[in-house]
């Protein structure tokens, strides 16, 4: 048995695979689902590569060993189920599977059986003058609708999970005033990758459909996909324990319907919060949060959410923010200031980014930073 280069990487991805696999769940800080979800996509994905190499080692056949045949070919339905709940307990802190979540598997589970009746039905014996077209008939299903499934889930989940992180990052400026550290914008980068090695498989059924397709298109598109996945697993490995030790999620409330708030109570809201803002200054704390303010003035989460959504037309995050931005805007024009840079004006604002600051600046005001110094140092 003569070993090729692919067959080293892969080897070594699914060696990978179990051992951070394991790891994960040995992994004792954090959000255990998280770890579990984690661990059991780095499982389907391991599967998935050893049956792929037992097929290129030979070990394995349709014929010789049915069950782990069906279930190796079907793990690629198991993927994005995972990394989709995966994203979900990231994202929201009150997240825990229910039994409806089961469903997420049934194209898995629908495939493996549709496999082993495919297996069934290949060696029941027919007439012999319909024999080879039946099989051949019974093989065209198979592929067709295995590989159309497949892709149109894989689609479906990506679009799913862009839009879970765009609610989620709506979410959580309506709950803090820095972010940066709770975005999961590393989350995009794990979405590309998963996404390329997809669209990489996509690409070659579609070449293969065509007749277009060659060894040597297939060996660098499939060379291409192992080292994504190398790297992938380990930068999902490395992000989601850090990301699972260091922040739950959000609550997820609902948006506001069915609110009571009586519009004198707003009135009322809004004075307070006034206040509380030009007295108080909070926003120069960097970890501000929304929790925190409704403690400070005895006001409901929702209620004080809604009134700034309402009333201010902003998310939490802007609001916090734009009294930062005009702190700063005095600050830049006294002279008590004049020897502080605008970066270290900013941190003592409450800011802990320079491009966050740059970035909010820049759109409270429409003009960046030092063109507001130079227009305010005339």
């Amino acid at each position: 048995m003569k070993l090729e280069l692919t067959d080293f990487i892969a080897l070594f991805a699914l060696i990978q695979l179990l051992f951070l696999m394991i790891v994960i769940l040995n992994y004792k800080k954090g959000k255990r689902l998280s770890n579990q979800l984690l661990a059991g996509f780095m499982a389907s994905n391991a599967l998935l590569l050893a049956g792929f190499l037992l097929r290129r080692f030979g070990w394995t056949s349709p014929v010789q060993w049915v069950a782990l045949y069906s279930i190796g070919g079907s793990a690629y339905f198991l993927l994005m189920p995972f990394l989709y709940l995966y994203l979900q307990s990231l994202c929201y802190k009150n997240f825990h599977l229910k039994v409806t979540h089961l469903l997420h598997a049934l194209p898995f589970g629908t495939f493996v059986v549709f496999s082993l009746v495919i297996h069934v039905l290949n060696h029941t014996p027919f007439q012999n003058d319909v024999t080879i077209s039946v099989h051949q008939f019974i093989g065209q299903i198979d592929y067709w609708s295995h590989s159309i499934a497949l892709h149109i889930q894989i689609l479906s989940y990506l679009v799913a999970s862009v839009i879970l992180l765009r609610k989620y990052r709506e979410g959580v400026k309506d709950m803090y005033s820095s972010i940066e550290r709770i975005d999961l914008h590393w989350c995009n980068l794990l979405l590309v990758g998963f996404a390329t090695m997809w669209f990489l498989d996509f690409l070659q059924w579609i070449l293969g459909v065509f007749h277009l397709s060659s060894p040597t298109i297939f060996y660098w598109m499939l060379m291409t996909s192992l080292f994504i996945n190398l790297a992938f697993t380990l930068i999902v490995t490395y992000k989601g324990l850090a990301q699972s030790g260091s922040f739950s999620g959000i609550q997820g409330f609902p948006k506001y319907a069915g609110s009571r708030l009586k519009p004198s109570d707003c009135d009322e809201i809004v004075q307070k919060l006034i206040t509380c803002m030009e007295r108080d200054k909070p926003y120069l704390t960097l970890s501000t949060s929304l929790e925190d303010l409704s403690k400070k003035l005895s006001i409901p989460e929702r209620n004080l959410s809604q009134v700034i959504h309402t009333h201010f037309n902003q998310s939490f995050y802007d609001f916090i923010n734009s009294y930062r931005i005009e702190e700063i805007k005095k600050r830049i024009c006294n002279d008590d200031y004049g020897n502080y840079t605008l970066l270290a004006i900013a941190y003592d604002a409450g800011f802990n980014s320079k491009s966050v600051f740059n970035a909010a600046f820049k759109k409270h005001t429409g003009l960046t930073p030092k063109e507001y110094k130079r227009q305010h140092s005339l």
